[in-house]
C-alpha cells in the first residue's frame, strides 16, 4: 500500500489492547515483531514501542517494574525509536506520568543514545487525555517531544483548548481521525500552525486499499501550499527523528 501511493516511510507499532498479564509477554511478543520489520525494512519503517505504563509486573514472580524493564529493553535491545501509549485502554490519566519511572527511564534512555524517543499517546475528549494534562507533562519533560493522537480531540464534536499545545515547544498533534473533511484539519493549523502537526492515518487500524490516497486528497484541500503537505506528511516527524 505504501508502495501503491508514494509513501516513504511510516511509523509502525502494535495495538495498545486494553488487557494486560503479570508476565513477560505482555507486549513483549508484538515489540520483537515491530522491531524485526524494522530490522527487515530499515529504509522504510520506523517501529516504536507500545508500553503499558500500569504494566508494574509482579513482585511476587520476581518480575517487578515491568514497564520500565520492557522500555530499556525496545530502546537498548530492540532499537526501536519511540513509544506509544494509551491512557484510555490502560486507564490512566497522561499527568499521572510526571516523576514517573516510565518517563524519568525515557528522559534517561535519550540522553544514553543521544536522539529523540518521542512519545505519541492517543488523545480524545476523555478524561485523562485532555490537552491541558498533556501540557503538564510537557512542561516536565521539555526535552521529550510528545505527540497528541486525533487532533488532541479536535474531531470530537466537543473542541478543547488547544492552548496548552502552542505553549510546548515539545507538544503535537497527528491527523490520526482529524481527515474526516478540510475544515477540522484548517481549524487546528489556524489554531497550532503547520510546525506543530503530524501526519497520522491510524493505519492498518483503518486498513482500506484507498486509505492513504483518501487522506491525501484531504490534505491537498486544506493545504493548497505543497510546502506546508511536506512539512505534515513527513518534514515535521523527520525532524523529531532525526532522520531524511
Amino acid at each position: 500500500m505504501m508502495d501503491e501511493t508514494g509513501v516513504d516511510k511510516a511509523v509502525v507499532f502494535s495495538v495498545p489492547f486494553a488487557w494486560s498479564l503479570p508476565r513477560e509477554d505482555n507486549y513483549y511478543n508484538t515489540n520483537d515483531y515491530i522491531a524485526e520489520m524494522q530490522r527487515k525494512y530499515p529504509d522504510r519503517l520506523v517501529g516504536f514501542a507500545c508500553i503499558n505504563p500500569n504494566y508494574t509486573g509482579h513482585a511476587g514472580l520476581g518480575m517487578p517494574n515491568l514497564a520500565v524493564k520492557e522500555l530499556e529493553r525496545c530502546v537498548r535491545e530492540l532499537g526501536l525509536r519511540g513509544v506509544k501509549i494509551h491512557p484510555e485502554n490502560h486507564s490512566f490519566p497522561v499527568d499521572s506520568l510526571i516523576g514517573s519511572g516510565l518517563m524519568n527511564t525515557l528522559a534517561a534512555l535519550q540522553e544514553e543514545t543521544g536522539r529523540k524517543i518521542p512519545v505519541l499517546s492517543h488523545g480524545m475528549t476523555t478524561i485523562g487525555a485532555m490537552p491541558h494534562q498533556f501540557g503538564r507533562l510537557a512542561g516536565s519533560y521539555p526535552d521529550v517531544p510528545i505527540i497528541i493522537a486525533h487532533g488532541a480531540g479536535f474531531q470530537c464534536l466537543y473542541f478543547p483548548s488547544m492552548q496548552p499545545v502552542g505553549e510546548h515547544d515539545n507538544l503535537f498533534v497527528d491527523t490520526a481521525m482529524t481527515t474526516v473533511d478540510d475544515s477540522r484539519l484548517i481549524g487546528v493549523a489556524q489554531m497550532l500552525g503547520v510546525p506543530k502537526i503530524i501526519f497520522g492515518s491510524d493505519h492498518f487500524f483503518r486498513g482500506q486499499k484507498n486509505l492513504y490516497r483518501n487522506f491525501f486528497h484531504i490534505l491537498e484541500g486544506a493545504f493548497p501550499d505543497a510546502a506546508d503537505r511536506a512539512m505534515i506528511l513527513g518534514g515535521n516527524m523527520a525532524g523529531i527523528l532525526g532522520c531524511e
